[in-house]
C-alpha cells in the first residue's frame, strides 16, 4: 500500500476532507468555509491519500497563550479499513514538519485519555507530554466514539527540536513496572470486563507511577456503560489529583498478557524540558 501525504488548501480537497469526517464520526463536519479560512491564516490541513483517494487527514491552526502562539491540532481522522497501518503517525510527523517551517515550536491538542491507541502513539511514539486534564471538555457529544460519557480530555503538548524529545530515551532508560507504585490498577470480571481498582494512595518519594486504563476501552463501553464510567470517573480523580501535585504523564507501558496500557506518570520538574 503506496501512502502519499499532502497539504490541503482547494476546496476540492477540503470538501473530501468533509466527507470523510462524517463518515468516520458519523456526525456533520466542520464547514468548509471554516477549513478553508484556516487553510489561508496560519493553519495546517494534510491530507493523507491511498491511489488517489484520501484515506486520513489532521486539521490545525494558530492558538495563543500567555504570549506565546503554538499550532492547535484540533481534529485527526483515518478511515477505518485503513486504521493502525500507522498513518496517524505519519500524518503527525508531516505536520510537525510543516510547522517548524512555519516557525511553530509547540504543537497542543487534546485526546480521550481512556483511547489506548492514541495514548501509545501521541505519548510513547510521538513523546508529547500531558500535565493537564479538562473535565467534559466539549460538553455532551453524541458521535459514535464519545457518546454516552463525559467528553473528558488529556491537553498533550509536543515540544518540536526540543531538549526533551532528544533526550527523552535516557529518562526512562530506567523504567520499571513495580505493583507498589500501580496508583490505579485492574481486576478482570469472568466475563472479561476490566474493574478500575484503588492502589497506590500515596506518591511518596517515587520515580515513576503507573495508571492502568483498558486496552479496548470502546468495547468495554458497548458491553457495559456503567464500569466505562467508573473508569472514566476514576481516572479523572487520579490524573487530576497527580497533574495537581507536579506529575505529567510522559510515557506508556504494556505488560505481556495484560489487557490494559499503563500511563507512566514522572514529577514535571524533573523533565529535561
Amino acid at each position: 500500500m503506496s501512502i502519499s501525504l499532502q497539504k490541503i488548501e482547494t476546496m476540492e480537497q477540503l470538501e473530501e476532507m468533509a466527507r470523510l469526517e462524517a463518515e468516520i464520526w458519523g456526525t456533520s463536519p466542520i464547514p468548509t468555509h471554516q477549513t478553508v479560512t484556516v487553510a489561508k491564516n496560519g493553519g495546517i490541513i494534510i491530507g493523507a491519500f491511498v491511489g488517489g483517494k484520501m484515506v486520513g487527514f489532521v486539521y490545525s491552526f494558530p492558538g495563543y497563550e500567555n504570549g506565546e502562539v503554538y499550532l492547535c491540532s484540533h481534529m485527526m481522522g483515518i478511515a477505518k479499513p485503513f486504521r493502525d497501518r500507522g498513518i496517524g503517525y505519519m500524518l503527525k510527523m508531516k505536520q510537525a514538519q510543516e510547522a517548524i517551517q512555519r516557525g511553530y515550536r509547540k504543537i497542543r491538542w487534546t485526546y480521550d485519555p481512556l483511547e489506548s491507541r492514541n495514548g501509545y502513539v501521541n505519548i510513547a511514539k510521538l513523546g508529547a507530554i500531558c500535565s493537564q486534564y479538562i473535565e467534559n471538555c466539549y460538553g455532551e457529544m453524541d458521535d459514535a466514539f464519545n457518546k454516552h460519557l463525559p467528553s473528558d480530555r488529556f491537553v498533550v503538548e509536543w515540544l518540536l527540536e526540543s531538549r526533551y524529545l532528544q533526550e527523552r530515551g535516557r529518562v526512562f532508560s530506567e523504567l520499571r513496572w513495580t505493583p507498589e507504585n500501580v496508583v490505579l490498577g485492574w481486576r478482570q470480571h469472568h466475563n472479561d470486563d476490566l474493574e478500575p481498582v484503588w492502589q497506590k494512595q500515596d506518591a511518596d518519594h517515587s520515580s515513576f507511577l503507573f495508571v492502568a486504563i483498558p486496552l479496548q476501552f470502546q468495547a468495554l463501553k458497548e458491553r457495559n456503560p456503567s464500569l466505562a464510567l467508573d473508569w472514566r470517573y476514576k481516572t479523572r480523580a487520579v490524573f487530576t489529583r497527580l497533574f495537581r501535585h507536579g506529575w505529567a504523564v510522559a510515557h506508556v507501558l504494556r505488560r505481556e498478557h495484560e489487557p490494559v496500557l499503563y500511563y507512566v506518570c514522572v514529577r514535571r520538574d524533573q523533565l529535561p524540558l
